[in-house]
């Protein structure tokens, strides 16, 4: 739940977006007027297009039976679903997750959206606090404060986006700083209170001190964690979890007991869409043609769909250096491709890491306009072991892909690397 619901959001938002910044690109677009119910009936209607195409495909396999309802084990190979019980000889467990929600005194009392609610919710609030700064609160941060919503993001760490690069977190928060979104970093909410009129009275801890945020509504965006497992029976089958680090698996997928798999978001790991598809086509083979395939994280991306976009695969130069390798850093601002001044999109930058001494590539991480759409270059500089095939390429000129050629042919030792926002020219073809 989330991605393509989410994404048609951002699509909005970016369309308005666009439009107020008409002055930019010669013409004034007069009279904007956001229509909240219309936004989500274009959600809906692409959401339940996908989802009706998919399940057609299942109903038409004749070698697949859809059956609607709970699964819980019952013993090894045994199922009940509803009133109807099932034995199998193999089975793949993918059951997703759910919003994590903190225990927070008063948030229950008072009222609160998660990351898939919010999304149907009847008319936009006037302002909103979101607990949380990763993926999920960055996204919405954005989005409700593009569709007119006076949005504060509370997160706990020192930075948004802890895990991406840090460098990229600190550009995109002042980025979003500059949009007008309050951010505040190492705010710990600790207590919630529900005013008169519904409204909400949000009292955190920031930087050590006690802070008090009034709002219309609370968005907790605080992650997920694998769904519902101790309703699904596990320990009747054989099959070891964790409330927070999900059901235990092998190098194969394969769970504690022999005939069961899990893939997805319920390992805990990466809660991505397109990691769940890979792991999945691994356990499908493993399970139904013994074959004893493994999967690997190392070079699985992530990417977070704000404005510009963050898309990350692999390592950090810290990250790195932490293992021992001695890194080169390759790094090119946007606003020096000339694509991206076209678009008036020169934000952000792409950087890549690689191994000083044999040319691999550890990482790649970009903050730009369709940054995700960017990455899988890096990506395939990873699997293809070295950097050497993207230094020769030639780009399209003018494309947004020159930005990152450019940045794997700037490759420097980390300490000489200049940072992203230096004066650089648009270098176009090397």
């Amino acid at each position: 739940m989330g991605c393509i619901p989410t994404k048609t959001l951002v699509g909005s938002a970016k369309a308005i977006h666009t439009a107020r910044r008409g002055a930019e690109f010669g013409f004034r677009a007069s009279g904007l007027e956001i229509n909240w119910p219309r936004i989500r009936e274009r959600k809906d209607t692409i959401v339940n297009s996908i989802v009706s195409g998919t399940e057609r495909s299942l109903q038409q396999n004749p070698r697949i039976d859809l059956i609607r309802g709970w699964a819980r084990f019952t013993g090894p190979g045994r199922l009940d679903v509803g009133d109807r019980s099932i034995e199998a000889e193999r089975v793949i467990i993918a059951t997703g997750v759910a919003p994590n929600i903190p225990d927070i005194p008063g948030l229950k009392e008072a009222g609160f959206f998660t990351n898939e609610s919010v999304m149907d919710m009847e008319s936009l609030p006037g302002s909103m606090v979101i607990f949380g700064g990763g993926p999920e609160g960055m996204e919405f941060g954005q989005i409700f404060h593009r569709l007119g919503v006076q949005m504060t993001i509370l997160q706990r760490r020192d930075r948004v986006l802890p895990r991406e690069d840090e460098e990229i977190s600190r550009e995109l928060e002042m980025i979003l700083r500059e949009e007008g979104i309050a951010i505040l970093t190492r705010a710990v909410p600790t207590r919630v209170e529900k005013l008169p009129g519904g409204r909400v009275a949000v009292t955190a801890t920031v930087a050590g001190k006690q802070e008090r945020i009034e709002a219309d509504r609370i968005l907790v965006a605080a992650g997920r964690r694998p769904h519902h497992l101790a309703e699904l029976g596990l320990e009747r089958a054989g099959i070891e979890s964790d409330p927070d680090e999900g059901i235990r698996v092998d190098e194969t997928l394969r769970t504690t007991a022999p005939n069961v798999w899990a893939v997805g978001d319920v390992l805990g790991r990466l809660q991505y869409t397109h990691f769940a598809v890979y792991t999945s086509g691994i356990a499908v083979r493993n399970a139904l043609r013994g074959e004893a395939r493994k999967y690997d994280t190392g070079r699985i991306p992530g990417g977070v769909f704000t404005d510009p976009e963050v898309a990350s695969v692999g390592s950090t130069a810290e990250e790195a250096q932490a293992q021992g390798r001695r890194v080169k850093v390759g790094k090119h601002p946007m606003r020096a491709v000339g694509r991206a001044r076209a678009m008036g999109e020169t934000r952000g930058f792409a950087k890549f890491v690689v191994d000083a001494d044999t040319n691999e590539v550890l990482g790649m991480h970009v903050l730009a306009h369709l940054g995700a759409d960017l990455l899988p270059q890096g990506i395939l500089m990873m699997h293809t072991g070295s950097i050497d095939p993207l230094q020769a390429c030639v780009c399209i000129h003018p494309t947004l892909s020159e930005g990152v050629k450019s940045a794997a042919v700037n490759l420097k030792p980390l300490e000489a690397v200049a940072t992203a926002t230096g004066d650089l020219p648009d270098e176009g073809q090397h």
